[in-house]
């Protein structure tokens, strides 16, 4: 965070100005870390922050409230005053994960004055270094006016398979790699760059 000269003035010259501001994580692991990093900075800077998921994500163990609801629009006003908190569907213990809300119920819940910033993990990666989005993914609340695209980039210069890579036929299809070959930069700028990549259903504007 040190390197943050001013917290404050994040994702401004993205029209995150308005309030709240919706910024959806998708692509491979490291997405809740992520996650929780931008909570505690923006919430350093003075914003009221609540996290939730479009699909599944461990549960997080912090301090910080979790809530579980049928409607995140429907909450009450105290659920949602915290500094960071948690808001989830329901809780798969099997798993030891929960399950977060539709898109569309994202986008309802963005009418609630209580938050500043509303920080969504929107992709399953199962935790792998690469992914490339398979047809009913990333699934991105239309209310996003931010989606960063998470990649492992310490694995430049190594082989690539289904090891590392999440979804690998469409990561093939959309690279042109084939099993162990040498991950390049160009494959990297062809996943961010293909209209079914890393971006894949981010909304317009």
């Amino acid at each position: 965070m040190k390197s943050i000269v001013d917290p404050s003035a994040l994702f401004i010259d993205l029209g995150a100005q308005k309030r709240p501001t919706v910024i959806s994580v998708v692509g491979a692991g490291g997405k809740t870390s992520l996650l929780f990093w931008l909570a505690e900075l923006l919430q350093a800077s003075g914003r009221r922050v609540l996290i939730t998921t479009t699909t599944h994500m461990f549960m997080p163990t912090s301090h910080w409230p979790v809530v579980f609801c049928r409607d995140p629009a429907m909450l009450p006003h105290a659920s949602l005053t915290s500094p960071i908190s948690f808001c989830f569907h329901s809780w798969k213990a099997n798993q030891g994960k929960v399950q977060g809300f539709t898109p569309e119920a994202i986008d309802a819940l963005v009418q609630r004055p209580e938050c500043d910033v509303i920080l969504i993990e929107a992709d399953g990666s199962r935790g792998m270094t690469l992914k490339a989005p398979d047809e009913h993914e990333p699934c991105i609340p239309k209310s996003s006016c931010c989606v960063i695209a998470v990649m492992g980039g310490h694995i430049l210069g190594a082989k690539v398979s289904t090891e590392n890579v999440h979804r690998w036929s469409q990561f093939a299809d959309i690279t042109g790699l084939t099993p162990d070959a040498t991950l390049q930069l160009s494959d990297l700028v062809a996943l961010v760059r293909h209209p079914q990549g890393a971006f894949k259903n981010v909304p317009q504007g």
